[in-house]
């Protein structure tokens, strides 16, 4: 399944400093896309559980 938000940093080596992103908005992008990966991975699994994928 695809993930509607991504979480990129184009120039990495001027964006970050003392291992971390200067864009403030960046921790706002990465909860976005974990919990939209957590939501995917709970619906597959009740998917998968409730009808495997045919193999």
């Amino acid at each position: 399944m695809t993930i509607r938000d991504g979480l990129a940093f184009p120039n990495y080596f001027t964006a970050w400093q003392d291992g971390r992103p200067l864009d403030p908005e960046a921790s706002g992008y990465a909860k976005a896309l974990l919990d939209q990966l957590a939501w995917w991975a709970g619906a597959l699994r009740s998917a998968r559980e409730t009808s495997p994928y045919p193999a």
